[in-house]
């Protein structure tokens, strides 16, 4: 009888442990990402920002990937349609805004912020794709390579999405 008791609490404990490391259900966060280039950029401008684009939303879902400890898990899609609606699922809508590449020239030679990178973007949060629970303007200014902007703005956003998404 005693040997029972010991294997229940054990089982017990180990339950209770387990719920606060593995959450019960994650919150799937369906990522579209609109690179914003519009028809009136030259080709080499909107080459460049269908490569940030690219870049971003890869990097975006590695980013939230910190975050399935917490009970995020975030994957793409490519078109609104593409959304699965179902309980605890969010879509986050991604959009570039302006994209000045600067100049590498400028940043290597003069540095000081000369010739950095602009970024700004545009997201918003949708409860099962279709009410909104958060929308924001950001943007970053640096005075190195692109990657850093992109890397910061995911950074920002993915932390934004997950503080807003724990305290609903």
């Amino acid at each position: 009888m005693r040997k029972h008791s010991i294997k229940v609490a054990a089982f017990l404990a180990a339950v209770f442990v387990l719920g606060f490391i593995c959450p019960a259900t994650a919150s799937t966060i369906q990522i579209l990402f609109d690179n914003g280039v519009t028809a009136n950029m030259d080709a080499r401008q909107a080459k460049s920002q269908e490569r940030l684009a690219e870049w971003m939303e890869k990097d975006l879902v590695r980013v939230f990937d910190r975050y399935e400890k917490d009970g995020f898990q975030a994957n793409l899609i490519e078109k609104r349609k593409d959304f699965k609606a179902q309980a605890d699922s969010f879509l986050l809508n991604v959009k570039i805004t302006e994209y000045k590449a600067g100049s590498k020239a400028a940043r290597m030679i003069v540095g000081y912020g000369a010739g950095g990178v602009t970024l700004k973007i545009h997201y918003e949060l949708l409860a099962n794709g279709t009410k909104s629970i958060l929308a924001q303007d950001d943007s970053v200014f640096s005075g190195r390579e692109w990657m850093n902007a992109a890397r910061k703005l995911n950074e920002n956003t993915a932390k934004a999405i997950t503080t807003k998404l724990k305290n609903k």
